[in-house]
């Protein structure tokens, strides 16, 4: 399934997926797997099921990346 992060805490290291489906998925970074993500960026993921909700994700790859603000000439990371 293909969506974009809509909230990702770096340092809790959690956030939220929209699938194309219109659905929020809960994304642990366990499951990216040396990808980095951050808010706006595009994914393809598989959705899995826990105890604890249907709406999770794994196996994230970062599809397509924003281009970060220019600020004083220079992009920054």
């Amino acid at each position: 399934m293909y969506g974009k992060v809509t909230k990702y805490f770096s340092d809790k290291g959690y956030g939220f997926i929209r699938g194309e489906d219109g659905n929020t998925y809960f994304i642990h970074k366990s499951n990216l797997y040396g990808e980095h993500i951050e808010c706006g960026y595009y994914v393809h993921f598989k959705v899995f099921i826990n105890g604890r909700s249907d709406y999770n994700a794994k196996s994230v790859i970062v599809i397509e990346a924003p281009e970060r603000k220019v600020r004083n000439g220079k992009k920054h990371k």
